[in-house]
């Protein structure tokens, strides 16, 4: 009967992981485990938008309006109204060019330039 419960708990716990949809050269997977680690709750797999956040594959995130620097400060500070806070002690400056490398290779896989 334990086995059966174990079983089950570790079911749902698998079941309730985001897991990215696009598979990624070597050179972007540090920034995708970052992501999936850091960001994915709110702004869904593979940058895609979820429950909380927005999807980061729009135009108004593109690197033309929104620049990297940009990017690392809102993970370092959190956003000015306050929807995202800050992530400062959660990633280091290595991680956060990472993460924004990986967003940005996902905004050029979808057209975004």
């Amino acid at each position: 009967m334990k086995n059966l419960i174990y079983s089950a708990i570790l079911f749902f716990i698998s079941a309730c992981s985001i897991e990215p949809g696009k598979e990624v050269s070597g050179e972007f997977r540090a920034g995708q485990s970052q992501f999936n680690k850091v960001c994915v709750n709110c702004h869904g797999p593979d940058a895609m938008g979820g429950n909380r956040a927005p999807s980061l594959i729009q135009e108004r995130f593109s690197i033309s309006k929104y620049s990297n620097e940009n990017i690392a400060q809102i993970i370092i500070n959190g956003s000015n109204s306050g929807a995202m806070p800050s992530l400062k002690n959660r990633v280091s400056e290595k991680e956060i060019e990472e993460i924004t490398k990986y967003i940005r290779y996902l905004q050029k896989e979808s057209g975004l330039t």
